[in-house]
């Protein structure tokens, strides 16, 4: 249900002013450069890039796991994974301690992979904090942090506003 509106306009923010907005920005262009160079030199799509970054940190993670770190939703991951796998370049074994669960790991040449791509991460976070000075990426990296909480709590406090509604609806007649 809407929130009602007062009679007096509210100032509005300009879009390229929202912080929204502003970081999409910076993510889209840093997605795009990353999946122009990931399909030039190794034939990777963005998915697969994310999930190759990701596993290099990792002796193996479930693909649930993966999913969350690489923030693609479990059947985008699973798609991803399974051109990995079909590719030589990720395997999905059983758990030794979980059965149940099967994990991905990174084969030597996805390894290799991984490493070739080292370089280019290094070089590009290089040239992003290099553009502004130590002190202002400090600052920087404190109010990023900062903001990034108060969106984790904002987003928190949506959802209990959602739930909250949500258990308040009357049951609908099981029929």
């Amino acid at each position: 249900m809407p929130r009602p509106t007062s009679s007096r306009a509210e100032p509005q923010v300009p879009f390229e002013r929202r912080f929204g907005y502003r970081f999409s920005r910076i993510a889209d262009a840093l997605a795009q450069q990353t999946l122009l160079y990931g399909r030039r030199e190794f034939g990777l799509n963005l998915a697969e890039h994310r999930i190759v970054a990701v596993l290099s940190q990792s002796d193996a993670l479930s693909i649930r796991e993966i999913a969350r770190h690489t923030q693609l939703d479990k059947a985008h991951a699973t798609r991803a994974l399974t051109d990995l796998i079909d590719r030589g370049l990720a395997t999905r074994v059983v758990d030794a301690e979980d059965r149940r669960l099967r994990v991905v790991r990174l084969t030597p040449a996805g390894r290799s992979i991984a490493n070739a791509t080292r370089p280019f991460v290094r070089e590009r976070q290089e040239r992003l904090e290099g553009s502004v000075s130590a002190a202002e990426f400090r600052v920087f990296d404190k109010v990023l942090a900062v903001m990034t909480a108060e969106a984790e709590r904002m987003l928190a406090e949506e959802m209990q506003v959602e739930k909250t509604q949500r258990s308040a609806e009357p049951r609908r007649a099981r029929g």
